[in-house]
């Protein structure tokens, strides 16, 4: 065994997900996934075709290298939009091709980054196509609302930029439906404000992951999400009458191993640093290679352990589920599989292990891991190493005979509206 341990990307799940915020969201609402970080860790090269191919209409990364690794996977199929501040790009930089095309969307901030993108434009003879952010209270990036409304004037004004789309990122759309109603409003102000200065095409996005589900005010001309599309974000989500159910979004991710060891333990021996775990009983202790290195993370509190678990096959086929014992270690665990097979204790070398699971119901879910140890699933996706092998399999076929083609074509006719607007 070379590789020990692998994550398994269910591209038709990405379908599916894709589909179903389609039919959330309707025919009018564009859909842009996020892909930043390498799509989570997933690689965007495998990732980013087959969002487009199953109906992405734009993608949101947040550097400019990131850009550029995802406009290559597509082929420019889509738009990108570069979600930081960016003030420069030189002109021998290969995202000119991609800003000649009108490909590459970027995001004002402020008064001083819209002058300084004007300048850029100007200097290298091209439209830039760009999105203003309004700050309606993540404090993060983004101008406030009346500085909004002002740069949006600018924009109308300007022969060298041209307004694309305003959006908004709201604080706590997992957790608080009233907070973001009222900061909704500060973004419906800058709309109801602007629109005499706003193209009638302009792309109105504020709905997350979060949001997203929450209530369909909330989805506009498009909506710009992350982790929906990988089949997660709806386990947080307090929000009893979202719009979008647990059940309908379908896990992308599988991270599987194998035991390497298994041990019989006398009662009251400790298993691993600092003693933490005694077995109360004669024990087994199987053997898993994959540790905190790995991405596999760390207890909230040295008396969570044994809490986390895997899902094993035993040797005789059967699936079961087992804590995992004693500290999690740079590249191993201990897991406890005391009673689960009857046969010898050598039996379980070779055993396929789930670290995390596409089922929504067992302890291995990913949002479940992820809780255990104090992190949310965005944090725990893009902790995985990149160095753990990725494969990709198809477990059904959800896109209709057109989509399919559109996938094989990587230019799916579902993102020209928003393509035909960029430049």
């Amino acid at each position: 065994m070379q590789d020990t341990s692998t994550i398994d990307i269910d591209l038709s799940a990405i379908d599916h997900n894709m589909l179903c915020i389609r039919r959330v969201v309707g025919d009018g609402c564009a859909l842009c996934p996020i892909v930043k970080a390498d799509a989570y860790g997933l690689g965007v090269t495998r990732v980013a075709r087959r969002l487009v191919g199953a109906g992405a209409q734009m993608l949101a990364v947040y550097s400019l290298r990131q850009a550029i690794e995802t406009a290559a996977a597509v082929n420019g199929a889509v738009p990108i939009l570069v979600l930081m501040p960016v003030t420069s790009i030189a002109r021998e930089d290969e995202l000119v091709r991609l800003m000649l095309a009108g490909q590459l969307h970027l995001v004002v901030h402020d008064e001083e980054n819209l002058a300084a993108l004007e300048a850029c434009a100007a200097s290298l003879g091209i439209e830039l196509p760009v999105h203003v952010e309004v700050d309606v209270g993540m404090s993060r990036g983004g101008a406030l609302p009346d500085e909004a409304v002002r740069i949006i004037a600018r924009i109308a004004h300007s022969s060298r930029l041209t307004l694309r789309g305003v959006f908004a990122h709201f604080s706590h759309a997992r957790t608080d439906a009233a907070l973001t109603a009222r900061q909704m409003e500060c973004y419906e102000y800058v709309i109801a404000a602007s629109r005499a200065d706003m193209p009638s095409d302009v792309l109105e996005h504020v709905a997350s992951t979060y949001a997203l589900a929450r209530d369909a005010r909330y989805h506009r001309t498009m909506v710009r999400f992350g982790v929906a599309w990988l089949g997660y974000g709806l386990d947080e989500l307090e929000a009893p009458d979202a719009v979008i159910a647990r059940e309908e979004l379908r896990p992308v991710v599988r991270w599987s191993t194998a035991v390497v060891q298994a041990k019989a333990i006398p009662a009251g021996t400790a298993v691993g640093y600092g003693g933490r775990w005694i077995a109360q009983r004669p024990s087994t202790i199987a053997l898993i290679p994959v540790g905190y290195s790995d991405g596999y993370p760390l207890p909230r509190t040295p008396d969570a352990s044994g809490r986390a678990c895997v899902r094993l096959f035993t040797p005789d086929g059967r699936m079961v589920h087992a804590p995992v014992v004693g500290v999690v270690n740079m590249d191993q665990l201990t897991v406890d599989v005391t009673g689960l097979h009857t046969g010898d204790i050598h039996d379980w070398i070779g055993c396929s292990v789930e670290l995390i699971s596409r089922d929504i119901h067992a302890p291995t879910h990913l949002p479940r891991l992820a809780a255990e140890a104090g992190l949310i699933p965005h944090e725990l996706l893009t902790r995985l190493n990149p160095r753990i092998a990725r494969t990709t399999s198809i477990s059904a076929n959800v896109l209709t005979p057109e989509a399919a083609q559109a996938l094989g074509n990587a230019a799916p006719t579902a993102a020209s509206r928003v393509n035909s607007a960029a430049g």
